[in-house]
């Protein structure tokens, strides 16, 4: 409850085009499962594809206003070359680490490029809610903050589940598009061992281009089930088992009463 009466107190006042949530998450080169048709009498059938358990990293952002921003993404290579980068959606940021995450170095640069782009166009006061991992924060995106008056919220560990917007309700759908897209690609593309970086930015505006389509409204539910926009703490704690229980509970003897 500690983290709602914090987060009460800095949205305070703050319009939904204001309070962001960013998150990183990967594409996998993998399809997964589906249903296949098969010939009657057919006794061992399997769908074969070329996949690796290799993914891409890309950091999300949307607004609690259902805006999503730019996306950044890391590539696990050496070296960033210009057939990577080309086809993508518009003012999508790229960048490469040796591990293929999100480090301190790349997620400075994410956050100077997209979150203070997002934020030096918008008055009054930003906030900024994220999970704690330590590459979010330095003494540089500190001052950062303090110069366009931005105040970050971190969420409380093992809850992002519950209460990270874009983890309640926006990826799901984005990861179901991108298996679908995944999967046209690895068809027409038999002889590919992996996903080709050449071809992955047009994969990757195919996918922003569905989801600005039909998943917009998720980000705004991802925000309203997760308390914050509109505030409200009770949308998160009566998803906690033993909440609901006693809830169910209190409920019963009520009407016993």
């Amino acid at each position: 409850m500690e983290y709602f009466e914090n987060l009460r107190e800095t949205i305070k006042d703050v319009p939904a085009s204001n309070i962001l949530n960013f998150d990183e998450t990967n594409l996998s080169d993998n399809p997964g499962n589906s249903k296949c048709i098969f010939k009657r009498g057919v006794k061992y059938p399997e769908r074969v594809l070329n996949s690796t358990k290799g993914a891409i990293s890309i950091m999300f952002s949307g607004t609690a206003a259902g805006e999503i921003l730019p996306v950044y993404v890391v590539y696990k290579a050496d070296n960033l070359y210009s057939e990577w980068i080309q086809g993508g959606p518009r003012h999508t940021r790229y960048n490469h680490t040796k591990s293929g995450w999100f480090d301190s170095q790349t997620f400075e640069d994410y956050f100077k490029r997209i979150v203070l782009d997002w934020a030096s166009g918008l008055p009054g006061k930003k906030v900024v809610i994220c999970d704690n991992l330590s590459s979010h924060l330095s003494v540089n995106i500190i001052e950062l903050c303090e110069s366009h008056d931005i105040q970050f919220v971190l969420i409380p560990a093992n809850s992002t589940h519950l209460t990270q917007p874009l983890d309640v309700a926006f990826f799901g759908p984005l990861k179901k598009i991108w298996r679908k897209i995944l999967l046209q690609y690895k068809m027409e593309n038999p002889n590919q061992s992996t996903l080709n970086k050449n071809h992955f930015p047009k994969l990757l505006k195919s996918l922003i281009d569905q989801i600005q389509l039909t998943e917009l409204k998720n980000i705004k539910s991802g925000f309203k089930a997760s308390g914050i926009s509109p505030f409200n703490p009770r949308e998160v704690i009566k998803r906690i088992p033993e909440y609901h229980e006693e809830l169910q509970s209190y409920t019963i003897d009520e009407t016993l009463l």
